[in-house]
């Protein structure tokens, strides 16, 4: 995954809203996510976050960070996806997955 510096990210799409909307300031910024006013400058810092306060930053921000930002940094192959599906344990088998993978899920149901 590229280095993504989350923090930067975030300063940049604030300071596209709050030239958009003139009363979109930092006090109000954090006022809608829940952090006190001084706090803003050290989230603009950070390299990382806490993906709930990066859930509700984007919906102020109108902004999906992770669909924008994670998910096009990930490093899945090209015409490929990462599928979650729930089996039952039992029904592995006739899935045809790796042994080796059937194994590791049916050590762990233990």
């Amino acid at each position: 995954m590229k280095n993504i510096h989350i923090g930067e990210l975030i300063e940049e799409k604030f300071n596209e809203k709050s030239r958009k909307e003139r009363s979109f300031t930092k006090a109000e910024f954090a006022r809608r996510i829940n952090l006190h006013r001084s706090t803003i400058y050290l989230l603009f810092q950070q390299k990382s976050i806490d993906i709930e306060l990066l859930i509700t930053i984007s919906h102020v921000l109108e902004y999906d960070f992770i669909e924008n930002v994670y998910k096009k940094a990930s490093p899945i192959k090209k015409d490929t996806a990462i599928v979650g599906i729930e089996v039952p344990i039992s029904e592995l088998e006739n899935i045809k997955f790796p042994y080796d993978f059937i194994h590791l899920v049916k050590e762990k149901d233990g």
